[in-house]
């Protein structure tokens, strides 16, 4: 299902209207300027080379289209391909099971938060040939509502932190004595039966504060507890990230000067945090939404972004879906092959929330 709340004005005419999705959909497809011949010769129109020039006339100074040179043809416009898009099915998810079962795998064997994202980033660029994206946003000190400790060695455990508010959050620290699992469970336990609901900074006072009042009966697990947290294990806040890879399938499509401009804009973690998540999402039609997904469980809504003008990337085009605690997305050119690519960025979040709701599990 697409919102259509803020849909790009349409063509009048059902003549235009056809002629216009031909002109998309062939120029989506081969990447040059469509001209009237091609959309005769197509076999999709039942009109005259004469009626279809008049029509694209037409479009051009409805905005729809453009003329790189005066004896080309036309080129869709951001605004095309927005109409476009909302005319076209609702995306699923991709149903190669191999590609999924292959991304389960490397985002399960990955050691901690940082390595699962380069891995989710790497899948999406890998799947689409664009720029794969994620981003995590800054967490909030809302308050414990679930908690798991792991041991990976003998020195280094993992944390994964539920806050009241619904964020996921993951910490790896190094403790100065080896802890058993059992160990690291009975901890995790103690501190949901006595904090549970209470910010992470009030749990460290707390903690500091009965180790004080209860010096003479400070136990090994009080101790053990008290050693987690500071080591850095409950220490959830952060400033966000945002992890970027296969930034040189742009080179494909732009030129070096634009090229090198990009690739700086793409170190400002601050605006594609907000890019990705939708923050400050413009309210007008530059934004396309689509709800994706086989299942209740996968249902999720793709933003695109054709012809990013108001980012000053008009060349640009980018699709992004939230999940817990950030979003996934690609960047690439205005022409790409849509349905594909938001049936990948469906797939890729899908499996997302599933590993990390096993995590968690």
């Amino acid at each position: 299902m697409r919102d259509v709340s803020q849909a790009t004005a349409a063509p009048a005419a059902g003549r235009e209207t056809a002629i216009l999705e031909g002109v998309v959909e062939t120029y989506l497809a081969t990447g040059f300027p469509v001209g009237s011949r091609a959309l005769a010769e197509g076999g999709r129109l039942e009109t005259s080379s004469a009626t279809i020039r008049h029509a694209l006339v037409e479009l051009e100074r409805c905005g729809f289209l453009t003329q790189p040179h005066t004896s080309a043809g036309r080129v869709p416009t951001a605004a095309a391909i927005r109409w476009w898009l909302q005319r076209m099915d609702a995306p699923l998810p991709l149903g190669d099971e191999g590609q999924k079962l292959r991304l389960e795998q490397a985002l399960r064997a990955a050691s901690d938060e940082t390595t699962l994202w380069l891995r989710t980033s790497e899948f999406l660029a890998e799947l689409t040939s664009q720029v794969g994206m994620v981003a995590v946003l800054p967490a909030h000190d809302t308050g414990l509502k679930d908690l798991r400790f792991f041991r990976l060695t003998d020195y280094r455990v993992l944390a994964i932190l539920v806050t009241a508010d619904g964020q996921v959050r993951e910490r790896v620290g190094r403790v100065p004595e080896a802890y058993s699992q059992p160990e690291l469970d009975t901890a995790s336990r103690y501190l949901l039966h006595h904090f549970s609901g209470l910010t992470l900074a009030r749990i460290r006072q707390e903690l500091v504060r009965r180790v004080e009042e209860e010096r003479a009966a400070y136990d090994e697990l009080l101790k053990r507890v008290l050693v987690l947290s500071h080591c850095g294990v409950l220490e959830m806040q952060n400033e966000g990230a945002v992890y970027v890879q296969g930034a040189g399938h742009l080179a494909e499509n732009l030129h070096a000067s634009r090229l090198a401009a990009l690739l700086s804009e793409l170190q400002q973690k601050e605006r594609w945090l907000h890019l990705l998540a939708g923050l400050d999402e413009p309210l007008n039609a530059e934004v396309v939404h689509w709800e994706a997904g086989n299942n209740l469980q996968e249902r999720c809504w793709l933003r695109v972004r054709v012809g990013m003008e108001n980012e000053a990337m008009p060349e640009l085009s980018l699709i992004a879906a939230n999940y817990g605690s950030g979003a996934i997305g690609i960047l690439g050119p205005t022409r790409m092959p849509y349905a594909y690519v938001l049936g990948a960025v469906a797939l890729v979040r899908a499996v997302c929330q599933r590993v990390l709701g096993e995590q968690l599990s």
